[in-house]
């Protein structure tokens, strides 16, 4: 899809998620529908190189399948600057100590 925007999620293993109630995936699901290219993210995957910064980015597909709802492609590294959208979506969203 030629100037697609581009998104990216930071977020907690997406194995894990529950995806009848996790508002990212509702919003991953959106923007696919959208025709927006997704990359997915975890915390671990950000550094900073040549003073830029970058995330080991996983394509990413999502489904409404409880089954299926996710499919990662292979990780590079890339510039954060190459997103139009980054979400960084970590749980809990607060700091509970």
């Amino acid at each position: 899809m030629l100037n697609s925007i581009r998104l990216g999620v930071v977020m907690d293993p997406i194995s894990s998620i529950k995806i009848h109630k996790d508002s990212t995936f509702a919003m991953l699901l959106a923007a696919q529908k959208r025709g927006w290219q997704l990359s997915y993210m975890e915390l671990s995957d950000l550094s900073l190189k040549d003073n830029a910064a970058y995330g080991w980015m996983r394509p990413l597909e999502v489904a409404d399948d409880p089954k299926n709802w996710f499919k990662l492609g292979i990780p590079k590294p890339e510039p954060l600057y190459n997103l139009q959208i980054i979400l960084m979506r970590k749980d809990p969203p607060f700091n509970i100590s």
